[in-house]
């Protein structure tokens, strides 16, 4: 009977403290990054919502050379998985051909829902490729939580009249380029790595530069 007692209570400790911990971890405040790449398809713009070990949701735009833009948006529940849908364009057979790809995961990550469509025609993947596809979404959080630790921030904008005036306000700020920004002028919009602190814009380099671009959002592309 002792020996009863004692297992149920250890039993209730650890639920409690597995409890306490789920609480603790719900109120925290999620927190909100956006960080950017110059890879070499063109550059990578990402928005990544997360508490501390536990990515919420991830979005993200594509500049490429060849087939335009290019946006996704991931969701997680529980530090798992959710949901993912990617549109944009890709290179079938030679031709240029729009895309949307839709899937949603169970808890053990497989697959309960699925919808890819290669132009006017839905196409149906393999369990092969699906699994490749939440493979790829995770190694993308992860790669998204490094450049949010080496502090790949940016910054964006449009020049009017020689001044360059930051999508998050309404006054010019001076502009200091270093050596792989050095041709940072123009007209339009223009995104740069770098960080704006008091006034002051420290461009490190051109990350994308459009006669005519609204200032970048993230896509949220799901439904909540």
């Amino acid at each position: 009977m002792v020996r009863i007692t004692l297992s149920l209570v250890v039993a209730f400790l650890l639920t409690g403290c597995a409890a306490s911990d789920m609480a603790e971890n719900a109120v925290i405040t999620p927190k909100t990054v956006t960080v950017a790449e110059a890879a070499t398809d063109g550059p990578h713009f990402y928005w990544y919502t997360f508490r501390p070990n536990q990515p919420i949701t991830l979005n993200e735009r594509v500049f490429t050379s060849n087939l335009g833009q290019y946006q996704a948006s991931y969701r997680w529940r529980s530090g798992k998985l959710f949901e993912l849908y990617q549109q944009g364009q890709q290179r079938i057979d030679g031709s240029v051909t729009p895309f949307t790809l839709q899937l949603r995961f169970d808890s053990d990550g497989l697959a309960v829902f699925q919808r890819y469509q290669q132009g006017q025609t839905i196409v149906p993947l393999t369990n092969v490729e699906i699994a490749k596809q939440h493979r790829q979404a995770l190694r993308l959080a992860a790669k998204v939580e490094q450049l949010n630790q080496h502090r790949h921030s940016w910054v964006q904008g449009h020049w009017q009249q020689q001044q360059f005036i930051p999508c998050q306000q309404q006054q010019p700020v001076e502009v200091i380029a270093q050596s792989n920004a050095e041709k940072l002028s123009g007209q339009g919009y223009m995104a740069v790595s770098g960080q704006l602190q008091q006034g002051q814009l420290k461009a490190d380099d051109i990350l994308l530069q459009r006669p005519q671009l609204q200032c970048l959002v993230a896509p949220n592309l799901l439904k909540l």
